[in-house]
């Protein structure tokens, strides 16, 4: 329901970019986190691998984590069980090149593009597979085009993997290197919350989001 609302958002020109200075391990962190009991459940490897000098993006971090997210959590869905699922960067000219790679279901070259519409779907066989809406894709190329960058699809065929890479925009080496000298911002009052829900994902994922800012979280969905 939340990426539904946040196509139909973008289409209408009502999302608002937050941007600053964002570290693209930490976003990569929280996405890892945000995925990984999907990961686990099904199985699979998750190497992340990121360059050893820090990539600082120009960007909204919500938004950064978001992308990242949906990334990671397609990797899990078509990716048999018992896969591997990799994620690296590196600096591309003036943007931070980021690839979510995987030996999954693979995407025959007709539908690389086409799998970034919104609600459309690469064939597959019947069963292999869970369905989806067919929205994550579609969010995650307009996010990036928001900020600036791109979003784009490769694999040898069905079968064969699948790489998607995302571009987001630097932030300027100054910026980048005051930001850094910078000291941490003071840290937000630790809080305990009671997120009652009875939809379960709904609440589970709120929880998780306050759990980010953090604060001490309970949920309960009755």
């Amino acid at each position: 329901i939340d990426d539904l609302l946040d196509v139909s958002r973008i289409s209408r020109g009502k999302i608002v970019l937050r941007r600053g200075p964002v570290k693209l391990a930490e976003a990569v962190a929280h996405a890892v986190e945000n995925t990984r009991p999907a990961m686990d459940a099904a199985g699979h490897a998750l190497v992340v691998a990121l360059p050893p000098d820090p990539l600082v993006l120009d960007a909204d971090p919500a938004r950064v984590t978001q992308v990242l997210t949906n990334l990671l959590t397609n990797a899990a869905k078509y990716t048999p069980r018992g896969g591997r699922v990799s994620v690296s960067a590196e600096a591309d000219g003036g943007f931070a090149a980021v690839r979510v790679a995987d030996t999954g279901v693979g995407v025959g070259a007709a539908d690389l593009e086409r799998i970034f519409e919104p609600f459309a779907q690469a064939d597959r066989v019947p069963g292999q597979v869970p369905d989806g809406l067919g929205v994550g894709l579609a969010l995650v190329r307009s996010l990036a085009e928001l900020h600036g960058g791109t979003a784009t699809a490769a694999s040898d065929g069905p079968g064969k993997g699948s790489t998607f890479t995302v571009r987001f925009p630097l932030m300027p080496r100054a910026a980048g290197a005051a930001t850094a000298d910078r000291p941490p911002p003071a840290p937000v009052r630790r809080r305990r919350v009671l997120v009652a829900d009875d939809l379960k994902d709904s609440g589970d994922s709120l929880g998780e989001l306050l759990r980010l800012m953090g604060m001490e979280v309970t949920v309960v969905h009755d």
